[in-house]
């Protein structure tokens, strides 16, 4: 069997301990790869990531809260990499977000309690006692945190080369962030897929331009734990959403840009087949067509998003509205009506807001009698796939259980009425 990590535990100063830029969550648009040190190593680029990039990428103030109210306790590994031509600085492949939280502890969290316990102490005549103790005891804490992890034990990810690296990380990464229980984020998640394919491309296919190879996505989804289904359109919304940001984002409103949440967009049309036959995208397409991003942006970004959907004077209102075009599309289907058709990807501009055409919608079933909307809810029910039960469960769960409790309840109300007096009585 291959080994992937070594069996030796190393002692590393923290300040040896280098962030990495090419963690997924970062979300570098140009991560600077594993083969030059002097980029891997890049001083600014840690700062940045210290200061700017971390905070929003892992969302440490949770764990820093937690070391600080329970102590370090090193539970699970810190897993590094060694640069064959610089071997001292290790990169942290596996623990990024507890590095950050240890150094908010120790350059950012430290010298703001010193501070202001410094200022308690010229006035402390002004303070009761408790409450001095208290900042005396939280920074001797921190204090405690910070020498106890002046050096931290780490495992070293067994690869004597930048390629061994790039094939051997992706199987570790992805048992603990793809199929296990430390999610990355579904945005961040998808681009490392696509990263791997791209690598497992270049070898099977080496100067060719890039296409979906069936055998490639089938590797990814072994690495991953992952269907081949479900690999395959994560691969594709990963590189559709990437393409679009490149392209639009110079034409979104003065001060707006593209948020990671904006992937639920295109993981919705990957999705839903009769959406992404709308917007003419083809089972081999690497990206989508440029009139379906036209219409898309027309749609869902042309116009300053407010904080919340009513704020929202976007024609998609927020992106959930994808999934109502669909279910638009079916209610035309058994109803001879047409309201999913007001969505023209060939005229995007005349699209009325979508709040206007559910508004009309709904109230067109709201008409129909009871009993042809169960037929219709039963129908659907019974159009469900293994596919979609597995990738959209969680959804489906909560839609269920309750439609199971509004059941049990009718059939209730229909056997109080049925009852004769004698038996209602009891």
């Amino acid at each position: 069997m291959e080994t992937y990590l070594y069996t030796d535990k190393l002692e590393v100063a923290l300040d040896d301990l280098w962030p990495d830029p090419n963690n997924p969550r970062l979300g570098l648009e140009e991560a600077p790869g594993y083969s030059d040190p002097a980029k891997l190593f890049d001083a600014p680029t840690r700062d940045k990531i210290f200061v700017e990039l971390g905070e929003a990428a892992y969302n440490v103030d949770d764990l820093v809260a937690a070391i600080v109210g329970q102590g370090w306790m090193p539970i699970d590994n810190i897993i590094v990499w060694e640069h064959p031509d610089n071997g001292k600085p290790r990169v942290v492949v596996e623990g990024n977000r507890r590095r950050l939280a240890l150094e908010r502890i120790r350059n950012d969290l430290l010298p703001k309690e010193k501070r202001k316990l410094e200022r308690m102490q010229a006035k402390a005549s002004t303070f009761p006692k408790s409450q001095l103790e208290a900042q005396e005891q939280l920074v001797q804490r921190l204090e405690r945190i910070v020498k106890s992890t002046e050096k931290l034990p780490v495992v070293r990810i067994a690869a004597d080369s930048v390629e061994e690296l790039e094939r051997k990380l992706p199987r570790i990464l992805a048992v603990r962030h793809i199929s296990g229980t430390k999610d990355w984020g579904n945005y961040a998640q998808d681009l490392w897929l696509l990263h791997r394919y791209q690598q497992l491309f270049d070898d099977k296919h080496p100067g060719v331009e890039i296409f979906w190879d069936d055998a490639v996505i089938g590797q990814v989804a072994d690495e991953a734990t992952l269907t081949k289904m479900k690999a395959k359109w994560q691969l594709k919304a990963a590189n559709w959403f990437s393409h679009f940001r490149a392209e639009w984002e110079d034409q979104l409103p003065e001060g707006a840009e593209f948020q990671k949440s904006d992937y639920y967009l295109f993981e919705q049309i990957s999705r839903k087949p009769w959406v992404r036959q709308q917007l003419g995208v083809e089972d081999g397409s690497m990206l989508l067509p440029e009139q379906a991003e036209k219409a898309l942006f027309e749609w869902d970004f042309k116009l300053p998003r407010g904080k919340t959907a009513d704020e929202n004077p976007n024609k998609f209102f927020r992106h959930e509205n994808i999934t109502l075009w669909d279910q638009m599309n079916r209610y035309d289907q058994d109803n001879g009506t047409s309201f999913a058709l007001r969505y023209d990807v060939e005229n995007p501009e005349d699209a009325p807001p979508m709040n206007e055409l559910q508004a009309a919608y709904l109230t067109h079933k709201a008409q129909r009698k009871p009993h042809a909307v169960i037929d219709e809810l039963l129908q659907r029910l019974s159009d469900l796939t293994a596919e979609q039960l597995a990738t959209e469960g969680q959804i489906f769960r909560v839609q269920l259980e309750r439609l199971r409790d509004e059941a049990t309840t009718f059939l209730k109300m229909i056997e109080a009425a049925e009852a004769t007096p004698a038996e209602a009585a009891v």
